[in-house]
């Protein structure tokens, strides 16, 4: 199974593939992986703020205040002004090994059109590997809401497509535990550098001849 550290893990990778700014805070009792993006959506700029935290199991209650908090912490990181120039749009999600009916309920359900923003719930249930999260909506444009759905579901990936890629990652650890990459060949060194011909020794008579003298007399 899935840890969440895992599945955190994931998504931090996705949300800086992205392009996010990702950044860990503290939202209530939860240290949790916040992704912060800025994009512009026909004439007003989307504020993205995907947050996610671990949890032993997660409630509704435990959902419902999880995402107040990162609601405050979305605004206050909120590029524009919120409502005329800007839109934001916090996608909240509780990962943990057992999500409750009443969490899975509320994670599904249609979100509330808000003033300049929507919030998105999103309940990860690591050990029945099931997302649940509400995909759709009437009240923003296609362009938007088609934006807010990718964002969302690239963010939070399905549990068996992180199981497959932490597999994989495995995988491809113990290959190179097994076989680990050969030593480099040793460096032999240059030969040694033939400068020019230096001054040659002085050429001494054979004995038996009286030395030659120099023009002044030694």
């Amino acid at each position: 199974m899935l840890t969440p550290e895992q599945y955190l893990g994931a998504m931090a990778e996705r949300i800086q593939r992205a392009g996010g700014r990702l950044n860990t805070v503290q939202i209530g009792p939860a240290t949790a992986v916040v992704g912060l993006f800025t994009e512009s959506v026909l004439l007003s700029t989307m504020n993205y703020c995907v947050v996610a935290a671990a949890v032993p199991e997660v409630s509704a209650a435990a959902l419902y205040d999880f995402t107040g908090r990162a609601t405050q912490h979305a605004r206050a990181n909120l590029v524009g002004t919120m409502g005329w120039t800007a839109a934001s749009v916090v996608i909240a999600g509780l990962v943990g090994g057992r999500v409750y009916p009443d969490a899975a309920q509320a994670a599904s359900a249609k979100s509330g059109n808000q003033f300049g923003g929507e919030t998105r719930m999103v309940a990860v249930d690591l050990s029945a590997g099931q997302l649940y999260a509400f995909v759709g909506g009437k009240f923003w444009g296609a362009a938007v809401q088609g934006s807010v759905n990718a964002k969302m579901t690239y963010c939070f990936p399905q549990p068996a497509e992180v199981y497959q890629q932490v597999q994989w990652q495995q995988a491809q650890q113990q290959q190179q535990a097994q076989h680990p990459m050969p030593p480099p060949a040793p460096q032999v060194p240059p030969p040694p550098y033939v400068g020019p011909a230096g001054p040659q020794p002085p050429v001494y008579p054979p004995p038996g001849h009286p030395p030659q003298q120099g023009p002044y007399g030694y």
